[in-house]
C-alpha cells in the first residue's frame, strides 16, 4: 500500500477529505447524466457505479458511534432534508402540473405521502431519487449495529454479517421484482455490500500504483461490457460482478482525484459538498423542462438551477438546518 500523498492530504472546511468530497462531486455529475440520458451507453455506464459511489463513501468515512449520538444525527442529516425535500417536491407537483394543465404524478397528498414512505421502488419522475437517502438512514443503522464498538470490516462478527447481506442481495435480485420497498429497503443489503466495501478501503488503505494496473482495467471493463444496476429495484446487474465493477470503478476515480490538481479538487469538492440538495432538486429540472430543451442543455441547468439552489440555502442557519441537515450552529460553507 502506498502512503498518502500531498493531495490525499487535504482537507476542504471543517475537516473534510477534499478528494473525498470531489469523488462526491464526481457522483453527483453521474447521476445527473444518468438522469438526462436516461438510455442508451451513457446510461448504462452511469448505472454500473453511479449510487454505489455513494454508499462506498459514506463506509469509507463511517465509524461505530453510541446509539445516543448516531440516531438523532442521522435524523438530522439525513431524514430531516429528506422530510423537507418530500413535502417540497409534492407541493411542487402540484403547482407546476396543475399550471400546465397536467395531472400530476400523485392525485392526493396522502398518497404522495405513502408511496415515498412505503413504496419507493413505485417513484418515478421528480421523486424517482427519493429512495437514496432513507436506504442510507437504514444502512447506516445496520452498519453500526455490525461494526459495534473497535470491530474492523475483517473481524468475524461484520464478515458474518456481510455474508447474510450477501444472501440477502441476491434472493431480492431473484425474487424480489414489484416487491414493496419502504424506506428504500430493498436496497439495504447491497447498500450494506458496498458500506463495509469503503470502510476496507479505509482500513486497507490505497493499493500501489502496479498493483491498481488490474483494478483499472477491471474497472474500464465494467463501464463498458458490465450489466447496469439498478438499486432502487434491488437490481444488482450480473450479480456480484456489477457490484465489484462499481467498487473498482470508484477506487480508480479516487485515485485519479487525489492526484488531480488541487484546484480541480477543490472544484469538484464544492459540487460534492452540495450533492445532497442537487440530488433532490435536479430530477425535478430534468423531470419539467425534458420537453423543451435538448439534452446537453438540460443537464448544464438541471447541475446549475440546483447548485444555486443549494447556494441560496447556505444562507441562513434555518434553511442549512431543514434542507442540508447542519446542526443549527454549524457555520456556513
Amino acid at each position: 500500500m502506498d502512503g498518502e500523498s500531498d493531495i490525499g492530504k487535504v482537507v476542504s472546511a471543517g475537516g473534510r477529505l477534499a478528494w473525498l468530497d470531489a469523488l462526491k462531486g464526481v457522483g453527483i455529475l453521474a447521476v445527473i447524466a444518468g438522469h438526462v440520458w436516461w438510455r442508451g451507453p451513457v446510461r448504462d455506464a452511469v448505472y454500473v457505479f453511479h449510487m454505489p459511489l455513494f454508499f462506498m463513501a459514506s463506509g469509507y468515512t463511517a465509524h461505530f458511534m453510541a446509539w445516543g449520538r448516531l440516531l438523532p444525527r442521522l435524523m438530522r442529516s439525513l431524514l430531516l432534508p429528506f422530510a423537507c425535500f418530500s413535502l417540497l417536491l409534492l407541493a411542487a407537483d402540484f403547482a407546476i402540473e396543475g399550471w400546465r394543465g397536467v395531472r400530476p404524478i400523485f392525485a392526493h397528498w396522502d398518497v404522495g405521502a405513502m408511496a415515498i414512505l412505503l413504496r419507493t421502488e413505485t417513484l418515478r419522475g421528480p421523486f424517482t431519487i427519493l429512495w437514496f437517502i432513507p436506504c442510507l438512514f437504514l444502512t447506516r443503522l445496520c452498519w453500526n449495529a455490525l461494526a459495534g464498538p473497535g470491530r474492523g470490516p475483517m473481524d468475524r462478527p461484520v464478515l458474518a454479517g456481510m455474508a447474510a447481506a450477501a444472501l440477502l442481495a441476491l434472493l431480492v435480485d431473484r425474487y424480489g421484482a414489484g416487491a414493496p420497498s419502504p424506506l428504500g429497503a430493498l436496497a439495504v443489503p447491497s447498500a450494506l455490500l458496498l458500506v463495509w466495501a469503503g470502510a476496507l478501503w479505509r482500513q486497507r488503505g490505497w493499493p500501489a500504483w502496479p498493483a491498481a494496473v488490474p483494478i483499472a482495467l477491471f474497472a474500464l471493463a465494467a463501464l463498458i461490457w458490465f450489466a447496469p444496476l439498478n438499486m432502487k429495484l434491488g437490481d444488482l446487474g450480473w450479480p456480484g460482478l456489477t457490484l465489484a465493477g462499481a467498487a473498482a470503478v470508484t477506487l480508480m476515480l479516487a485515485m485519479l482525484l487525489r492526484r488531480a490538481p488541487e484546484k480541480l479538487v477543490s472544484a469538484g469538492a464544492a459540487l460534492g459538498r452540495a450533492s445532497l440538495v442537487i440530488m433532490y432538486v435536479h430530477v425535478a429540472l430534468v423531470h419539467y423542462l425534458s420537453p423543451y430543451l435538448p439534452r446537453p442543455a438540460l443537464f448544464l441547468i438541471a447541475l446549475a438551477g440546483s447548485w444555486a439552489l443549494d447556494w441560496a440555502i447556505r444562507r441562513t442557519r434555518a434553511t442549512r438546518l431543514l434542507f442540508r441537515g447542519e446542526a443549527i450552529s454549524s457555520p456556513a460553507r
